[in-house]
């Protein structure tokens, strides 16, 4: 389904993520293009649970010219600022996204968008309290992985998300910010950071329609997305009940490693600082794998297999699906 057709039915009141998606996939099965042809299907064609009333009548009425147009007009206002919306059917969509639970059926990508068919990613991600030495870490991470060619994935929060957008930016890495919204920069502190990585060649990218209303659920919904682009997290420091955990989680959910920095060899002057309490349980738990700047070449060649295996699935997507 186009890219129109398909906003417009996220509109639809009662139409949520989880059934936009379940649309785009039936959509791409059956190779519906326009609201015309799953009109003619009918919408108890749908394997969805519960059709929501809304879009029950709306595909019944059939007036679909309006409120058509009122969507052509958001698409070209936005690429009047140079943001384009993609959604899962879609070419240019992440495939290695479609490893999460539940995958953003709608991208929203202000820059670069040939980035988001690198599979040679990692998150590097963390407190926004960070100390003196988690910088330095997130720093010589970004570095170290430069070197194997692979890009940066953040969140461009304060600490180390900003730390790992930097020094990606100084050492000539591409690198990505996943964002509540494209336009409305979080926090404004960084949209200085954020117009530099647009000038370098990098990419922001929110699963929101850009200027909608922001509330604090959506910055730990979209740590998953950090994740799912990515071949692996670092959580360079964290608190045990911090955000970064829920890029953790999410890495976990689909099998891809976590790392974080080992303590002791890192010598931090005191191992009970809250900033490093996450990462030490999850290397207690077993949730996460303590590294040094030893075993950088190691874990690039294991986050090499992990691409190779995330371009080969989205290249099976590509042969099998109807890409619209």
């Amino acid at each position: 389904m186009n890219i129109i057709d398909a906003l417009v039915l996220k509109s639809l009141e009662g139409v949520g993520d989880s059934s936009i998606t379940k649309i785009l996939e039936f959509t791409s099965q059956q190779c519906i293009n326009s609201l015309e042809e799953l009109a003619h299907f009918g919408v108890e064609s749908i394997p969805l649970r519960r059709v929501p009333s809304s879009l029950r009548e709306f595909i019944k009425t059939g007036e679909f010219k309006d409120v058509r147009l009122k969507t052509e007009n958001e698409l070209k206002a936005w690429a009047d600022q140079e943001i384009f919306a993609i959604h899962r059917n879609s070419v240019q969509y992440p495939k290695q996204l479609l490893d999460l639970v539940d995958p953003p059926p709608f991208l929203f990508c202000k820059g670069n968008l040939d980035l988001l068919s690198d599979t040679r990613a990692i998150a590097v991600v963390g407190t926004r309290n960070n100390t003196s030495k988690g910088a330095l870490i997130a720093a010589k991470t970004v570095e170290a992985f430069h070197t194997h060619k692979f890009l940066i994935v953040s969140g461009l929060a304060l600490g180390i998300d900003a730390i790992a957008h930097k020094a990606a930016l100084e050492c000539g890495a591409p690198t990505i910010a996943v964002l509540v919204d494209v336009i409305k920069i979080s926090p404004t502190t960084n949209k200085g950071l954020a117009e530099e990585i647009l000038q370098k060649g990098g990419l922001l990218i929110s699963e929101n329609k850009p200027s909608m209303p922001i509330v604090a659920a959506l910055f730990a919904k979209r740590d998953r997305i950090q994740a799912g682009l990515s071949t692996a997290v670092f959580a360079i420091e964290t608190s045990k009940d911090g955000g970064t955990m829920h890029a953790v989680r999410a890495a976990r959910k689909m099998g891809r490693p976590v790392f974080v920095p080992d303590a002791i060899a890192a010598k931090y002057n005191d191992l009970t600082l809250d900033a490093i309490r996450g990462t030490q349980y999850l290397v207690e738990s077993g949730e996460a794998r303590p590294y040094t700047s030893q075993l950088y070449e190691g874990m690039a060649e294991e986050l090499e297999g992990i691409s190779q295996r995330l371009k080969s699935m989205a290249t099976n997507e590509a042969q099998g699906g109807s890409l619209l």
